[in-house]
């Protein structure tokens, strides 16, 4: 089973689980922090007290936020005009990692998806300013959802989502092409489509389909399987909520059968 997405998240949640199968774990993508005259502007708009509400979409959003502020000799600065809004994170590790640096949280939303994150935000007595972190590749849906709600949202795109060739990367290719997998499994539609292009890149369309013939596709959610849908490809296994620990429960039921 290979899980397309950082090991430093996914190798830890397949751990108790290693006696049911092989787990392996790689991304097709790097985060790179984009310090640039856009941070440099929300900066500016968030120590002047613009924002009502700022989210973090996941755990490399605060890093990368908080490293560019150090960078800047401003992390107290930063530190002050976040705790004088509301923080809200997608999942734990978020609101780990932002409590870690000394970011207040207010609330954490339930899954990583739209229509949870905009559920979730709508909760507040009133609608306002709102500063959406998040990487390059971050789907419009969200930022439509939230202007259509009331919501006046600046997007912050606080890391880039490059292409990663590894040479683990090679080595599931290697085993894709050996029929060594049976399922991949896709947290995000950022590491479908940087999977997909590694895989075209290396093999060609016809190719790429016959070699994805008889393999479990997983998601983590909708979004994620509407981006594989989009290249032709069916998606047997999604939990009911879009989060970490439902997608491994969802896996080891899948294994268990």
């Amino acid at each position: 089973m290979a899980i397309i997405g950082p090991p430093e998240i996914w190798a830890p949640l397949c751990r108790e689980h290693r006696q049911l199968t092989e787990f392996i774990s790689v991304s097709p993508l790097r985060a790179v922090p984009k310090d640039d005259a856009n941070f440099s502007l929300f900066l500016v708009d968030l120590f002047s007290g613009k924002y009502d509400v700022l989210v973090a979409t996941c755990q490399t959003a605060i890093e990368s936020m908080v490293g560019m502020a150090r960078g800047r000799q401003m992390l107290d600065r930063l530190k002050e005009a976040v705790n004088r809004s509301e923080l809200i994170t997608i999942g734990e590790k978020t609101t780990f990692c932002a409590t870690h640096f000394g970011l207040k949280v207010s609330s954490e939303a339930p899954e990583a998806t739209t229509e949870a994150l905009i559920d979730h935000v709508n909760q507040r007595p009133r609608r306002g300013t709102l500063a959406l972190l998040r990487s390059d590749h971050g789907s419009p849906h969200m930022i439509k959802g939230l202007k259509a709600a009331g919501w006046k949202v600046d997007e912050v795109q606080v890391y880039s989502l490059l292409m990663e060739e590894s040479e683990e990367m090679d080595a599931l290719l290697d085993r894709l092409e050996d029929g060594e997998v049976d399922v991949l499994v896709f947290p995000t539609p950022a590491h479908v489509q940087g999977f997909i292009l590694q895989l075209l890149g290396r093999c060609g369309p016809e190719d790429a389909v016959n070699l994805m013939e008889g393999i479990t596709l997983a998601a983590m959610g909708p979004e994620t399987r509407e981006k594989l849908e989009e290249f032709g490809m069916k998606v047997e296994l999604m939990p009911n909520k879009a989060h970490p620990a439902e997608l491994m429960s969802t896996l080891v039921k899948h294994l268990d059968l």
